[in-house]
C-alpha cells in the first residue's frame, strides 16, 4: 500500500525546525526525530556539513599516519582498532571546535546571533574527570540497595544503569550544544548555574538524609559532594526534569547514534545540531510564553 501525501507532510513537519508540540506522545516523537533535522540541516548548509566532517577526518587522519608507521598488511587493523580507542578524544581536544559548530547551526536556524560557548583545554579536562566520577558514585549506592532485592535484583540495577546512562547521554549533548549570549562570559554561565536549582537526584538525597535511621550526616555529606560535581550541568539537568518527555524521544534516538563503535564520532555533529534547534526551540520567548513544561 502506498503511503498517503498527508503521512509524508506528516513526517516532513517533524524533521522541519519548528516549535515542540504540547501533547505528551508529540513531543516524545518530536524529540525522536531531532537527529533526522540534524540531518535534514548538514545535508542543506554546505559550510555546516564541512565543519561536522572536521573532527572525523582529522582523527581518521591521524589514525591512518599511525597505521602506516606498522606491517602494511595489517592497516585496515590497526586503523581500526586506533581509531576505536581514540574515538572519544575529540569531544574534549575538540570541543572549540564543536561549540563553533554549535553556534553555526543556530544561526543556520534563524534563531538570534550567539557566540560559541569556548572553553580552555584544562576546564574541559576537569568537567570530564567530574563527569565520570559523578555518573559512578551516584549510581553505586543505588546499585548495591537493588542488588539486595532477591532474585530480580540484577535486573533492576540494568534498567538503572540504562536509565541512568540515558539521561546522561541528553545531558551530554545539551551541553555541548551550549552558546554564549553577545558579551556574555564563561563566568556568566557559571554564575547563572549556581541559581539553578540542585539537580533531582541531590534533592533525594538530601531529602534521604533527613528520613534514613542512622547515617544521615554521610549522605548529607555525599549529597553535598554530587551537588558540588554536578555544577557545570545543572542547567541541562533541569532542561530534562522540565520536559522529560520530550527528553524521553531525544535520548532514545541519540542513543541508538552514538551506540554505533567509530560511527558514534561522525554522527556527534548530529547530534549536536538536534540539540541546538531544541534549545533555541525551548528558549524562544514566544514558546515559552505559550507552552507549560512537560
Amino acid at each position: 500500500m502506498r503511503a498517503s501525501p498527508s503521512r509524508f507532510a506528516a513526517v516532513r513537519d517533524h524533521v522541519a525546525p519548528r516549535s515542540p508540540p504540547v501533547a505528551a506522545v508529540d513531543r516524545v516523537v518530536y524529540g525522536l526525530t531531532q537527529p533526522l533535522l540534524g540531518v535534514r540541516l548538514l545535508a542543506t548548509h554546505r559550510s555546516l556539513l564541512k565543519a561536522a566532517l572536521v573532527p572525523a577526518v582529522l582523527l581518521a587522519a591521524f589514525c591512518a599516519a599511525i597505521a602506516l608507521a606498522g606491517h602494511r598488511d595489517d592497516f585496515l587493523h590497526r586503523f581500526y582498532v586506533t581509531f576505536a580507542v581514540l574515538a572519544p578524544l575529540p569531544s574534549i581536544v575538540l570541543a572549540g571546535h564543536y561549540a563553533r559548530l554549535a553556534a553555526h547551526a543556530r544561526h543556520a536556524l534563524g534563531f538570534s546571533r550567539v557566540d560559541p560557548c569556548i572553553e580552555p583545554l584544562r576546564r574541559n579536562l576537569a568537567r570530564a574527570i567530574k563527569q565520570a566520577i559523578l555518573v559512578a558514585i551516584v549510581l553505586a549506592p543505588i546499585s548495591g540497595l537493588l542488588h539486595m532485592v532477591p532474585g530480580i535484583g540484577w535486573l533492576f540495577v540494568q534498567a538503572a544503569a540504562a536509565v541512568w546512562a540515558l539521561h546522561w547521554v541528553v545531558v551530554e549533548a545539551f551541553d555541548a550544544a551550549r552558546v554564549l549570549r553577545p558579551g556574555q562570559t564563561l563566568a556568566d554561565l557559571d554564575a547563572a548555574a549556581l541559581l539553578v536549582q540542585s539537580p533531582w537526584y541531590v534533592r533525594w538525597l538530601f531529602h534521604a538524609a533527613d528520613r534514613v535511621p542512622f547515617g544521615g550526616r554521610l549522605v548529607l555529606r555525599f549529597a553535598r559532594l554530587c551537588d558540588r560535581l554536578s555544577l557545570p550541568w545543572r542547567e541541562e539537568i533541569a532542561l530534562v526534569e522540565e520536559h522529560p518527555t520530550l527528553m524521553i524521544g531525544f535520548a532514545l534516538s541519540t542513543a541508538a547514534l552514538l551506540a554505533v563503535p567509530v560511527l558514534n564520532l561522525a554522527f556527534r555533529p548530529i547530534v549536536i545540531v538536534g540539540a541546538s534547534h531544541v534549545l533555541g526551540q525551548l528558549e524562544s520567548t514566544d514558546y515559552r510564553s505559550r507552552t507549560p513544561p512537560g
